[in-house]
Formats: C-alpha cells, sequence, structure tokens
C-alpha cells in the first residue's frame, strides 16, 4: 500500500510538467540565453564595473536617508563630541560628490534638529559585496573642515 502511494505522488508532481512541455523548454532556453548574455562561465573579477554617475550616488543616499526618516521618524546620527543621539530631518543633498583614492565616493547632506541646529553629514558610498552599492561609513563634517558650509 505505501508504494502505491509513494507511486501515486510521484506521478501526480509529474504530471503538471509532463502536461505542458513547451512552457519549460522556453523557460531553459530564455535562462540558458541570459546566461550567456551576462558572460556566465567568465569569472566575476574580469566582468567590468558599473560606474555610478554623480546624480546617481546622490539619488542612492537621499533614497537612503528618506526611507530611514519614513521608517523611524527622523535620521538618527550620534555625535561623537557630546555622546548624543541626534534626531535630525533632511534639509537637502548636495549634487556634487568627489571620490577618495579607494574608489569611495563621499555625498554630503545637511540636516536640522528640533531647536534649528545645522549638521552636514558625508555618506562614503562604494560597490557593495553582492553588486549594487553600500554606505560604508557616514561622518559628521565639522564647519572648520574643509569643503564644510554650515
Amino acid at each position: 500500500m505505501r508504494y502505491a502511494v509513494c507511486a501515486l505522488l510521484a506521478l501526480a508532481c509529474a504530471a503538471p510538467a509532463a502536461a505542458n512541455p513547451d512552457e519549460n523548454a522556453t523557460e531553459t532556453s530564455v535562462s540558458q540565453a541570459a546566461d550567456v548574455q551576462a558572460g556566465a562561465g567568465e569569472d566575476e573579477d574580469s566582468q567590468p564595473l558599473i560606474q555610478e554617475s554623480s546624480e546617481d550616488l546622490t539619488d542612492f543616499v537621499t533614497d537612503y536617508i528618506r526611507r530611514d526618516i519614513r521608517l523611524k521618524g527622523a535620521f538618527f546620527f550620534e555625535d561623537k563630541a557630546s555622546g548624543k543621539v541626534l534626531k535630525l530631518q533632511l534639509s537637502a543633498v548636495e549634487k556634487d560628490t568627489r571620490t577618495d583614492d579607494n574608489g569611495a565616493t563621499a555625498v554630503t547632506a545637511r540636516f536640522k534638529d528640533p531647536s534649528g541646529a545645522k549638521y552636514t553629514l558625508v555618506f562614503w558610498v562604494q560597490d557593495g559585496a553582492w553588486g549594487g552599492l553600500d554606505i560604508s561609513k557616514i561622518e559628521e563634517r565639522s564647519p572648520g573642515k574643509p569643503g564644510a558650509k554650515d
């Protein structure tokens, strides 16, 4: 009896695949074509890196900040000097970016806290481990540092 139930179960699972053999062939063909176009079989290191424009990077950081504010109600950042956690609202993200020697790009954003104090944060963006972009570090720029416009 047990063998009959197993055989019926195996037959039931195989029936949908056998019912439409063209559908499975199409999926395989599309999958194989995508692998060929994506350079399947090549090492990941030999794949060209996608260079993001300055506008793409500022949009990425702006989206990151807005999602964080939507999730938490504010952008929280720890002020290292005072040890306080700041509850910030976004004022602006600068369109200009700069890249360091390691390939990370700095995107500068301006914030205000509820008391009206202004803060400038620098978001360091680099290529992510799984492709795409990552924010590797967020720094506060004090008014005395070069490039600060507070």
